[in-house]
């Protein structure tokens, strides 16, 4: 893949949505895309306490306020299809109309790229982002996650990747590449796990990626990480804000989903204090 041709945003909240469509907009321009927008709708809960009217006006006021959300979603997604000069498509599906499946997911398998807002912290694990878990695991297309407090208008200018050697880092440094290759001199940095002491390795674990990148034109400098953070993911995080990254590539768990949340893991710590959007992969 040597660009991206469709470009999927999922919105969540109404007012993550001009920035959604802002670093959108930037990618289209670049790879002269199609743009889909798609409003996953929260799911409405049966408060099992009511009955009758009472459960009608409820759900009514439920279905209420998601319908405005969704309006004012789509009102901020058409007025950046007017400015730009790509296509740009909204995609809408009432859930109580849905004979199965899921929209988004059906969406982001035929997309190149998918652009979600990251939700405040609050989950547990007995109530995760359940969308944004579907679209990293079940869509096998890389997935740009924006932080809830994202200031910038562009990502990709600047880019820190996240290599250990896995699957799944492999599998999003190839997504990433339209990004990376498109980048100016000096602005790819590889991180990766420094060489154990008294290892009879000679060349940095992320050399064979950074030639591998090369021949896409493009020479990343090449980092071991210093170990300054007790955890992976904080050191990272930490190498993207001395690099000035405005985006970071990782691939995605690892480990279980369950092993992650009980002992922690580099994917959990980066998408909870990411400043800056994630793309990841697996």
């Amino acid at each position: 893949m040597n660009s991206y041709k469709t470009i999927l945003i999922v919105f969540r909240a109404s007012e993550q949505a001009e920035q959604l469509c802002l670093l959108a907009s930037g990618l289209a321009d670049t790879w002269r895309s199609h743009v889909l927008g798609y409003h996953a709708r929260p799911g409405v809960s049966v408060n099992v306490g009511l009955r009758g009217n009472e459960l009608k006006q409820w759900l009514d006021e439920k279905r209420k306020l998601a319908d405005d959300q969704e309006a004012r979603t789509k009102a901020v997604f058409e007025h950046y299809a007017s400015l730009s000069g790509q296509n740009w498509q909204w995609r809408s599906l009432d859930p109580d109309l849905a004979n199965g499946g899921d929209t988004a997911l059906d969406l982001a398998r035929c997309s190149d790229l998918v652009l979600i807002n990251r939700l405040q912290r609050g989950s547990t694990l007995m109530d995760p982002d359940m969308t944004l878990e579907q679209l990293m695991f079940e869509t096998g297309r890389p997935v740009i996650i924006v932080p809830a407090d994202y200031s910038g208008d562009k990502t990709g200018q600047r880019i820190v990747l996240a290599w250990n050697g896995t699957r799944e880092a492999s599998r999003a440094a190839f997504d990433a590449m339209p990004l990376v290759s498109s980048t100016s001199a000096g602005c790819v940095r590889l991180v990766c796990p420094p060489v154990p002491d008294g290892s009879s390795r000679q060349l940095p674990q992320g050399a064979g990626l950074a030639e591998a990148i090369a021949r896409h034109g493009v020479e990343p400098e090449i980092k071991p990480l210093p170990g300054r953070h007790a955890d992976a993911g904080a050191e990272i995080l930490a190498e993207c804000e001395e690099f000035d990254a405005d985006l970071l590539v990782m691939g995605a768990y690892g480990h279980s989903r369950l092993r992650e949340y009980v002992f922690g893991g580099t994917t959990e710590t980066v998408l909870n204090d990411a400043g800056i959007p994630v793309l990841v992969s697996r």
